[in-house]
């Protein structure tokens, strides 16, 4: 398995339309907010799979940046 913990940067007033958005996608979820950046957690089968996530957080509309925190694996899951 591999987690990472993001940082997804929103357009200015945007925070809340773009929360709604990412309630909506798999395996992510979210532990705050502050101005115009979200924390997020994702987990995912594999780094490929999680890759694919963070590139699912990009296309989100009003979203500027999607910033890796942290990453890893769980070796005895890969």
């Amino acid at each position: 398995m591999a987690i990472a913990s993001v940082v997804v940067a929103t357009e200015a007033g945007s925070v809340e339309a773009v929360l709604v958005e990412l309630a909506r996608l798999p395996d992510t979820e979210v532990h705050g907010s502050k101005e115009n950046q979200i924390v997020t957690v994702i987990e995912a089968a594999s780094v490929a799979a999680l890759t694919e996530s963070m590139q699912r957080l990009a296309a989100v509309p009003r979203v500027t940046g999607v910033y890796p925190v942290y990453a890893g694996t769980d070796e005895a899951g890969e």
